[in-house]
């Protein structure tokens, strides 16, 4: 019993908690209840609570129902229609909690809530419990997620994780770029080296890509076989254009061995669509583009990136 709840508590140490109350008395005790415990980030409005969301990414929100302007039940409502935070745990605070009160709180999408005056202890194992729950469906998701080979997200994870980048661009009227990149003449090299030497290679080109593209809010993902996609939010085409000069220069670094090449090493192509405005985009948008300029690579002879503004058609 020790032992799993050393690992719960291992399981939601740094776990960022956010509180919505308008009343500052009420969101100073929760607080400190709270604060020696998680990380604590405290507002005042329902209506700052999307781009808090962007900047913090909490892990669990407590949120007043009777807010200002905007209920907490609409801003419950507005989380779980967003693919970003649809998954953070919501738990009401209020002082009204007849049997109609609780019905809107589930139906808004609430996991629980709390009844004030807030009890400590009781609020504590409740957002313990929660949080627990979180961390554990995440990690899932990320096992499910993840490439077993290269240790890069895999496809599955792509539409979801574009669709975010897609929605955070258009929110703040930034650029996102995606690079798509296959290596090159890689089944000639499977054919003269066996499947092991081309796992091999994969692996090391997938490490590189990823230390290439690291900031955080980068993502690499192993879109199928030898092809790999990178996703590159408030990044132009100028931006995409270094990255993709970047990786052709870290690939050819490595080094690779391949014997069918002129060059005598491995190479990658580079295909970069990034987005030109913010009307009409899907994800499919954005990869059929980064696909056309991958395809124009290849055709201009490989080992080279194109880089074109995305289409929406």
């Amino acid at each position: 019993m020790q032992s799993n709840e050393v690992n719960n508590n291992k399981l939601i140490d740094d776990s960022i908690i956010l509180i919505v109350d308008d009343e500052p008395i009420n969101a100073t005790v929760i607080e400190g209840l709270l604060a020696s415990h998680f990380k604590t980030h405290t507002i005042n409005c329902g209506e700052e609570v999307m781009s808090v969301c962007d900047s913090i990414k909490p892990d669990l929100i407590l949120l007043d129902v009777m807010l200002g302007s905007m209920s907490g039940l609409d801003v419950c409502k507005e989380l779980k229609a967003h693919p970003s935070y649809k998954d953070i745990p919501v738990i009401f605070i209020t002082a009204i909690m007849d049997q109609e009160d609780q019905n809107q709180c589930w139906q808004a999408g609430a996991v629980d809530f709390v009844t004030k005056p807030v009890y400590g202890v009781t609020l504590l194992n409740r957002v313990t419990a929660h949080l627990t729950l979180k961390k554990q469906a995440d990690l899932l998701k990320q096992q499910t997620q993840q490439d077993s080979l290269t240790g890069l997200k895999n496809r599955r994870s792509l539409n979801t994780t574009l669709t975010q980048n897609l929605l955070l661009a258009k929110r703040h009227s930034q650029a996102l770029s995606v690079l798509m990149i296959d290596i090159d003449w890689f089944k000639q090299y499977n054919d003269q080296l066996g499947h092991q030497q081309g796992d091999n290679c994969l692996i090391k080109v997938a490490t590189e890509i990823k230390n290439s593209i690291n900031r955080p809010t980068d993502t690499t993902i192993r879109y199928g076989g030898e092809e790999f996609l990178c996703i590159l939010p408030d990044t132009d085409i100028q931006g995409a254009q270094f990255i993709a000069h970047k990786l052709l220069a870290n690939i050819k670094n490595l080094a690779i061995k391949h014997p069918t090449t002129e060059s005598g090493i491995v190479s990658i192509s580079v295909g970069s669509a990034t987005l030109s405005d913010h009307k009409n985009f899907t994800p499919e948008n954005l990869i059929n583009s980064a696909d056309t300029a991958l395809y124009q690579a290849k055709q201009q002879g490989r080992n080279r990136c194109v880089c074109i503004i995305a289409t929406s058609e």
